[in-house]
Formats: structure tokens, C-alpha cells, sequence
């Protein structure tokens, strides 16, 4: 399935005192991670759907494994992998490195989900549309 991967650097505010990633930083990392691959295929997560909802992706269940930290400045490679498409929600696989090392995975599992403009506390799940499935489904992933 889609396989999406960007580049950031490490940045102070990020950081404990001892120069390396305050962990809660990797869980907002995995949220503005998701949101940019869902833009990059022309899709906002988030926005308008239909005339008086908007949308919204939810956590369901996150799991986090950490291997390594990351100091102050350095490069991080955010790898998001789609590894379950259901019928509301979907499953992904973050992988955070330092060149080949791995920093930290997760597994998270969100739904696709709506609620009525004004009213975010009647949030609901709805299918994921064929057309988002579709380029969900896409192995995008570079030629081993």
C-alpha cells in the first residue's frame, strides 16, 4: 500500500533538557506527518466534506516502541506506510530514523470520521471514500 517519507531537523523547542527529543513531540510529528501525505495526494483530512461537515481523522489506538533518540539539530526521516484499509478506519506504520537507524516505530490505528460544522462533539464514522481507498492502495514505495 502507499508508502509516504519526508525529511525534518530536530528543532530546540522540541527538545528536554538533555538536547533530545521530549517523546510527545514524535505523537505531533505523526499527526502533521499524516496531514501532509494526505495533502501531497490532494486530499485535506480535515476540511470540507459535503456542504455542512467537516472531516477529521481520529485516533483509535496508537502504540509507540522507542530504540534511539534523536539530539538537537539533527535530520529525522519520517516514513509513513498504510497497512490496513477497513471500511471506516485505516492503520499506519511510522518509522522514525537517523539515516539507516531506527529511532522510534508506531503503530496507529485512525477512522475516517466526520461531524456537522459547529457541532465537534457529534464526530462520527463514516466509510472511507473509493476515491481516497484508491490512492491509499497505491504502492508507491521505490523499486528494492
Amino acid at each position: 500500500m502507499y508508502q509516504y517519507t519526508y525529511e525534518r531537523r530536530l528543532h530546540w523547542s522540541e527538545c528536554d533538557p538533555g538536547g533530545i527529543i521530549f517523546f510527545p513531540h514524535y505523537a505531533r510529528w505523526m499527526v502533521e506527518g499524516l496531514n501532509e501525505m494526505f495533502l501531497e495526494l490532494g486530499v485535506d483530512p480535515n476540511g470540507p466534506r459535503g456542504g455542512a461537515a467537516l472531516g477529521g481523522l481520529p485516533v483509535l489506538a496508537l502504540v509507540m516502541k522507542f530504540a534511539s533518540a534523536p539530539a538537537l539539530h539533527e535530520m529525522v526521516t519520517h516514513r509513513i506506510e498504510v497497512t490496513r484499509l477497513g471500511g471506516k478506519s485505516l492503520a499506519f506504520r511510522h518509522c522514525f530514523l537517523r539515516g539507516q537507524e531506527l529511532l522510534m516505530e508506531a503503530e496507529e490505528t485512525r477512522v475516517w470520521a466526520e461531524h456537522p460544522h459547529g457541532d465537534p462533539r457529534g464526530l462520527r464514522a463514516t466509510p472511507i471514500p473509493d476515491e481516497v481507498r484508491a490512492l491509499l492502495q497505491q504502492d508507491l514505495r521505490a523499486p528494492s
